[in-house]
């Protein structure tokens, strides 16, 4: 789709410095190494760069206009527009949408947010639509998923993806005749604007939590962050259990949908499936899904809040249910005879507290836990971490997650240094800072009936280790060693 710079900044506050505002472009981008002859460079400031400084490559690659929120002078080329604009994150945003011919308006659009359960939850809703028959699409985490099945392609690792990004792949999934898109919103997607100009009919709150604080300078900020889908969603879903939520819900002038635990009750857990009843105005439904973990109850409410939401009645929604699947490294279970290997991508406090506390409930032995905590990130939940995990596991091995530029060493003496003395606690706790090592320890120790559970990267299939992103994959690596215990056993 061709416009002219005028229709983007139709209606938006700019100052244009130069060049003619009815300049033919082609896209817009907030990359200078994705920009094509024709495109429109947005510069954004970041934590650790400002876009400024690629606006040479950006024009050497062929764009044909700037859009700053200052002057910059010594980057001005003579023969490229230049305007300037107050929010270069929100003009991102609307400009993506426009060029793109605001696809999300003619889509179903939900948004999940959470500290916790985003990417479960997205997918429950997601499979639901899809077996009542809807064409839906998954944006998020691990990816994009059509009717349930992943889009293998080079796609962003952002839980939420950029504007350009979102809007091209809406514009795109029109064209698939898919209805209905959940999208993961994070909280720096909400605080950087990248779902400001998204048209959303639906937005799911699941609860608020410990994670990414370094990020917004503090939990409140944190906080007023996720509030932004209030605002940007039509219609809202939330979990009147979270403290936090339920107090923002109360004061919610919009159409609100509740989700809670008195809405899915569990009746029995058992090591790889839930028996569920669930309630509903007219009468109760009892349901058996082929998954693990006390809290996937919220999610599955969540989820059914959601579509019921919609108009599906829950007579229709009923028989989708015991065919729910959890996503990829969320409650994972990797071997379950004669011994129990799960694994799950908590790693905040809540997710750990969550994922243990569910794992202590279906084992029949000792309860072994592999886990770290990532590097440059929030210090703080190091410790409280380490407390959770050291009041469930029998053993317990304190690992590399993804160290960063941290020493992995130093991540690892944090997470227990407010733990007991050895002698005073009935856990064994081991430090290996190699994750595969750690792993292998684990699995050498465990004995039929006990339940090793390896939390912090689920789904993850690399490790940021220094300045190296290096493969790695906690599923591959527990069927590596099980293979090589198995020979040994054979010998």
């Amino acid at each position: 789709m061709t416009f002219v710079i005028a229709e983007l900044l139709k209606d938006w506050p700019c100052t244009w410095l130069q060049g003619s505002i009815n300049e033919l472009i082609k896209g817009v981008k907030d990359d200078s190494r994705d920009v094509q002859v024709g495109d429109v460079f947005v510069v954004i400031k970041g934590r650790r760069a400002n876009g400024a400084i690629y606006i040479d490559e950006a024009i050497q690659n062929g764009a044909v206009c700037i859009i700053s929120e200052e002057r910059e002078d010594s980057k001005v080329c003579p023969d490229v527009a230049f305007g300037i604009v107050p929010n270069t994150r929100s003009f991102l945003s609307h400009a993506s949408s426009r060029i793109n011919g605001n696809p999300s308006e003619q889509l179903h659009v939900v948004a999940v947010t959470g500290t916790n359960g985003k990417t479960t939850v997205s997918h429950l809703i997601g499979q639901i639509l899809t077996f009542l028959g809807y064409r839906t699409a998954v944006i998020g985490t691990l990816g994009l998923f059509i009717n349930g099945e992943k889009v293998i392609e080079n796609v962003p690792s952002l839980t939420t993806w950029s504007a350009p990004q979102l809007h091209k792949t809406f514009a795109r999934l029109l064209k698939m005749n898919v209805t209905h898109v959940i999208i993961e919103a994070s909280s720096m997607g909400l605080a950087q604007h990248r779902l400001d100009h998204c048209s959303i009919q639906q937005g799911v709150f699941l609860n608020i939590g410990h994670d990414h604080l370094e990020d917004h300078e503090g939990i409140e900020a944190y906080k007023k962050a996720k509030c932004r889908l209030i605002d940007l969603g039509n219609k809202i879903v939330i979990n009147q259990d979270d403290p936090f939520w339920l107090e923002v819900g109360k004061k919610c002038v919009k159409e609100l949908t509740w989700f809670g635990k008195h809405h899915v009750i569990l009746e029995e857990l058992k090591t790889s499936s839930m028996n569920l009843k669930i309630k509903d105005e007219e009468k109760d439904y009892f349901i058996k899904v082929g998954f693990s973990g006390t809290y996937n109850t919220s999610n599955i409410a969540a989820a059914i809040s959601t579509v019921r939401q919609m108009g599906i009645p829950m007579n229709v929604i009923a028989p989708s249910l015991p065919l729910l699947t959890l996503p990829s490294g969320r409650f994972q279970f990797i071997l379950n005879q004669p011994f129990q290997v799960v694994i799950d991508y908590a790693h905040t406090p809540e997710a750990l507290l969550h994922f243990l506390s569910s794992a202590a409930q279906i084992t029949e032995g000792r309860l072994l836990v592999v886990f770290g905590c990532g590097g440059d990130r929030d210090q703080l939940k190091r410790s409280e971490m380490g407390r959770i995990a050291a009041s469930y596991g029998d053993f317990l091995w304190v690992t590399s997650d993804n160290p960063r530029t941290e020493d992995p060493i130093k991540i690892c003496q944090e997470i227990i240094e407010d733990l007991p003395d050895s002698t005073s606690i009935s856990t064994s706790i081991h430090i290996e800072v190699d994750r595969a090592k750690a792993i292998e320890q684990a699995l050498q120790c465990c004995q039929p009936g006990d339940l090793l559970c390896i939390a912090g990267k689920g789904h993850e299939c690399t490790q940021h280790i220094g300045d190296q992103i290096l493969p790695f994959s906690d599923e591959e690596m527990v069927n590596k060693v099980l293979l090589s215990l198995t020979r040994n056993n054979e010998k």
